[in-house]
């Protein structure tokens, strides 16, 4: 197996053609919503690590809806939606600090 040049890996991902123009479904309710889980998780609310990965896999899944039919990895953006949209908002900054 031969290692793909790094330069030439990022140019065939940077690649676009008429698929990757279709806008995704995302309210900006939604987008606040992810963008408090991830900075929460990188802020080291150790409660929203998991969360910051189901964002991941929820943004990969509106990427695909649009796209479903040729896509070989099924969507349930509307599953992954539900779970994010019952967590309560994460308190901005960093974790209080724990009794001991």
């Amino acid at each position: 197996m031969t290692e793909e040049d790094p330069d030439e890996f990022q140019a065939m991902l940077n690649e676009r053609d008429d698929i990757d123009l279709i806008a995704v479904d995302m309210s900006r309710f939604q987008a606040q919503k992810c963008a408090a889980i991830i900075m929460a998780g990188q802020a080291g609310h150790t409660s929203y690590t998991e969360a910051s990965t189901t964002v991941a896999h929820y943004l990969r899944a509106i990427a695909l809806d649009g796209v479903r039919k040729s896509s070989q990895m099924p969507s349930n953006s509307d599953d992954l939606w539900q779970l994010l949209e019952h967590l309560p908002w994460p308190r901005s900054g960093p974790p209080a600090e724990q009794p001991s």
